[in-house]
């Protein structure tokens, strides 16, 4: 196998596993419900799958992206490429700026009362925060498959 198809292999993966387990975290709060302990339980393991797994596959994801581009095969000024990165650095932050102090905020109203109106809020923020992250990620995905530009 090639440097180049082995890094793509990899990169795919990741891939699969930064998505999947994004997605699946938006599954697991909607069957804790409105239960205090199963809700603050399905929170904090979104957020250890998010540490351990989601983010760490999202910054291989681009490292090894760049290892792809570095082979040859691909170029930076290709326009697919700058969308994607720009979409990536995009989402990075919003995840950093937005996204993560709205989890925290979350997982606080959670601890103190899950049926309040204050949780029920920043609860359909976050959910609304957490398609838009996987609708990005998404379009990244028909970048990489399609190339179209």
């Amino acid at each position: 196998m090639s440097p180049f198809l082995a890094l793509k292999v990899v990169h795919i993966v990741l891939a699969i596993l930064a998505v999947g387990t994004s997605v699946t975290s938006t599954f697991w709060l909607a069957r804790a419900g409105v239960d205090r302990d199963r809700l603050v339980w399905a929170l904090d393991g979104a957020r250890l799958f998010d540490r351990r797994i989601a983010n760490p596959a999202y910054v291989l994801v681009l490292l090894t992206g760049i290892a792809m581009v570095a082979t040859g095969t691909y170029r930076f000024d290709q326009g697919w490429i700058d969308a994607a990165i720009g979409l990536y650095l995009l989402i990075a932050a919003f995840g950093i700026v937005v996204f993560r102090p709205a989890a925290r905020l979350q997982r606080a109203e959670a601890a103190a009362d899950p049926t309040s109106a204050a949780y029920a809020r920043i609860a359909a923020r976050t959910w609304w925060y957490s398609w838009l992250t996987v609708a990005v990620v998404a379009m990244i995905v028909v970048l990489m498959v399609t190339k179209p530009i």
